[in-house]
């Protein structure tokens, strides 16, 4: 595959075991099991979100990203595993209001991960930039468009609403949503992922967003034909018919246990098929145990996705980004 470009990829759910438990040691964080692939195995296993279980993952990656070297260190290495995953383009996100609990200011926080970023393209080559996240459950997102804003000269491209997804529409961050979308800043928001339809045309009909983080649960708005999907509301029309590009990421869907979804009844190639505007991503490299490549390994095996569907999926993703 050529000119592969990853627009779903989170900065915290991708870093490598080894750099967790050298960091984790330095910093005395006790961690709950010893080696690396020991480690691998754990972040892998019983990662529910019905469970909160993924968040509590969440937490101890974020423990050991408080400092502006270890954010250097860990979007520098991101920059290197894409790259050897053969991605020339890509958009790394995080929540930079995550990672002040030893001093560090918001700004500071970003500019350490783009430092990182610089670096790893000066070294490793491609072009990566950033997406800054805000937290649904959090009353602060305001702040972190501001933040995003003010940084667009340093490689900040995206605002993103993360987090729990149910009970926690995006229109509770409308007025964020409404600043980044005045500005130059591209929006993308979770949905679809581990709630109903519901919030799919929230992020979309009334936050304007241009690209849907997941997405795969517009099926709720389509008819089931057998071989396609075809919208039958107003929102996956809209969609449809306007492309916005829906950030599927399988393995993650499979592995979250926030809904029934598996690898033998994944829509995502059914959705390409269909029209929609699809692109694979991996999530969390880390936690999903993936990687880019094998995404599109998993679409070939179990969706029989064909070479020129694959070549579908690589041009909806480079024609997708935000920058």
């Amino acid at each position: 595959m050529k000119d592969i470009t990853v627009l779903h990829d989170h900065l915290d759910g991708g870093l490598r075991a080894n750099t967790i438990i050298e960091l984790a040691n330095n910093l005395n964080i006790e961690l709950p099991t010893k080696g690396e692939h020991q480690l691998e195995k754990w972040f892998f296993e019983n990662i529910s979100s019905q469970k909160n279980q993924v968040f509590n993952k969440f937490e101890l990656t974020i423990s050991i990203m408080q400092d502006s070297e270890s954010l250097q260190r860990i979007a520098f290495e991101a920059v290197e595993d894409l790259r050897r995953d053969n991605i020339s383009t890509g958009e790394l996100r995080y929540a930079p209001l995550q990672h002040l609990r030893k001093g560090l200011t918001p700004q500071e926080v970003v500019e350490a991960v783009s430092m990182g970023l610089s670096n790893g393209m000066k070294k490793f080559g491609g072009n990566f930039k950033s997406i800054l996240c805000a937290m649904r459950q959090n009353n602060d997102s305001l702040q972190v468009a501001d933040l995003a804003i003010k940084n667009y000269s340093i490689g900040v491209v995206g605002f993103d609403l993360a987090g729990p997804e149910f009970g926690h529409p995006p229109s509770k961050h409308i007025e964020a949503c409404q600043k980044i979308n005045d500005s130059n800043i591209g929006l993308t928001i979770h949905a679809g992922e581990a709630a109903e339809f519901s919030y799919i045309e929230d992020a979309v009909l009334n936050c304007k967003a241009k690209r849907i983080g997941h997405g795969w649960q517009i099926i709720e708005g389509c008819n089931d034909n057998g071989d396609t999907f075809s919208p039958n509301t107003e929102t996956s029309e809209y969609i449809h018919e306007n492309q916005i590009p829906l950030e599927i990421c399988i393995s993650s869907n499979v592995k979250s246990g926030a809904s029934n979804v598996s690898l033998d009844n994944h829509p995502a190639v059914k959705l390409l098929r269909s029209g929609f505007n699809v692109t694979l991503n991996p999530d969390n490299r880390l936690m999903a145990s993936t990687t880019l490549s094998r995404e599109y390994e998993i679409a070939k095996q179990f969706m029989s996705l064909t070479e020129d569907e694959e070549s579908k999926l690589l041009d909806n993703a480079k024609n997708s980004t935000f920058a």
